[in-house]
């Protein structure tokens, strides 16, 4: 994480003062809609208030921008959590994480960006 602003956040998020977390997320400029850090930290928020399928999305859209264990497992943390273990484990797995969140991306058709968006 290369903003101190975003490290301030994960620190808020790991001493479990979401809503203040949320308040600083929500401060950050445009320019962050693109940052995988950034979505991170929200779909981890979004998990923290049990809005999983929020957080599932908000995590594959930083996927499209950087690929990073830290998505992935928290990808497959939600899974585990909401009971579909199959799919956790595979996500879980680094040999075949990119094909099943490919394979849940083609499913989910609506969270794909266009590619001029992510260039």
């Amino acid at each position: 994480m290369n903003d101190i602003r975003l490290k301030k956040i994960e620190e808020l998020i790991k001493i479990k003062k979401i809503n203040e977390a949320q308040l600083e997320l929500s401060k950050l400029g445009e320019e962050f809609n693109k940052n995988s850090e950034y979505l991170y930290l929200r779909g981890k928020i979004f998990y923290i208030s049990e809005l999983y399928y929020i957080a599932i999305d908000t995590l594959l859209i930083a996927l499209q921008f950087e690929k990073k264990d830290k998505i992935y497992d928290l990808i497959a943390e939600i899974y585990d959590t909401l009971r579909n273990k199959e799919l956790s484990k595979k996500i879980a797995n680094k040999n075949s994480r990119l094909q099943t969140v490919n394979s849940l991306n083609d499913e989910l058709s609506g969270i794909r960006l266009p590619s001029s968006y992510i260039s």
